[in-house]
């Protein structure tokens, strides 16, 4: 924990921005057999994008942290990275969320992973447990999502 949050600090300040950087956090999982091209494709994505990143892992179970500097004006840019990113992760045949779970941020991509049949599940799930919508309220997965809609920042 101690080492992410060092990587997390260091990144506010990688570019050397006046008064540092925001910092947007990906995490994926990819099979280990693809490890090494996937995080070598996340870098020159962010590269090819104009970002610089810094890599945070656990390398022993495929989970990679994608920590890319960025400022309020670059939102557009980097929600188009995020999706290249969660894209290459997925044509690995790995997951969008190795760890942290899907929350507000990856609920569309997470969708493209599982399909609607699967969120659609999910949400019968939801609804025979909750059926007054009262536990997590406004956090839901949706019953569709576009191919490469670009969550929100």
């Amino acid at each position: 924990m101690e080492a992410r949050r060092g990587c997390y600090l260091a990144t506010m300040k990688y570019r050397g921005k006046q008064g540092g950087d925001r910092v947007f956090v990906s995490d994926m999982c990819v099979p280990v057999s693809k490890l090494a091209d996937c995080v070598s494709g996340a870098e020159a994505d962010c590269k090819d994008a104009g970002f610089e990143c810094v890599i945070c892992a656990h390398i022993a179970d495929g989970n990679f942290h994608c920590l890319v500097p960025y400022q309020p004006e670059e939102k557009k840019a980097l929600q188009e990275l995020e999706v290249r990113l969660i894209s290459r992760a997925l044509a690995a045949g790995g997951t969008v969320s190795g760890e942290h779970g899907v929350g507000i941020g990856k609920v569309l991509h997470s969708c493209r992973e599982h399909g609607a049949e699967h969120v659609a599940i999910q949400q019968a799930v939801k609804k025979a447990l909750d059926p007054q919508g009262i536990m997590n309220p406004g956090k839901v997965l949706p019953f569709q999502s576009t191919s490469s809609s670009p969550a929100k920042l």
